[in-house]
């Protein structure tokens, strides 16, 4: 079963001084990655004036309100849709209502692209945020707090009772101890 796109073009204006990546030149690229893919693209949609604000964008708003029943919409860069991230992510949400997925033919490294790229993809990570919570809410009720434990007039009256034991040698029975009550087990020092 052959993959189904719809594809959107539009005027990307380069830097200040005034560079066009014209839409025939993202249309061949749109069209070759389809090939290389295998995906038939069975509807095109582009704009003429690039305009920041994507909803007022005639050929965007065709794109969105496309019934044709497809997988992907191709772009041949994020650009080509926003440079910010927030009209981005309205895009792709108003794409997520109907299943459909942004696919940019051309991969760049700049922050917007790469969003869109993680947008999709599932997290890597063993543990899902609600497992690392858990994790950390577990670790935080079992850790130590050793000012709190042992405060400051605690440490004074060792001081004054342990005399001859060094501070590195009081530190090391203060953490042996609360690991060994932690445990259920006795510490004695010598």
């Amino acid at each position: 079963m052959e993959k189904k796109a719809i594809a959107y073009t539009a005027d990307i204006i380069v830097g200040n001084n005034g560079e066009v990546i014209d839409r025939e030149f993202q249309k061949a690229r749109i069209k070759q990655y389809a090939e290389e893919n295998g995906i038939e693209i069975i509807a095109w949609f582009e704009d003429e004036v690039y305009n920041e604000h994507l909803f007022s964008r005639s050929g965007l708003k065709q794109m969105v309100a496309c019934d044709k029943k497809c997988e992907y919409v191709l772009v041949e860069r994020v650009a080509a849709v926003s440079r910010k991230w927030v009209e981005v992510k309205a895009l792709l949400a108003a794409l997520g209502t109907k299943r459909r997925r942004m696919e940019c033919v051309t991969t760049l490294w700049d922050c917007v692209s790469q969003m869109v790229r993680s947008h999709y993809r599932k997290p890597t990570l063993p543990y899902s945020v609600a497992a690392c919570a858990v994790e950390q809410a577990q670790c935080e009720s079992s850790s130590v707090n050793l000012v709190s434990e042992y405060g400051r007039s605690r440490r004074a009256e060792e001081k004054q009772t342990q005399g001859s034991e060094t501070s590195s040698e009081r530190k090391v029975n203060v953490r042996c101890a609360r690991k060994a009550e932690v445990a259920g087990m006795r510490y004695r020092t010598a």
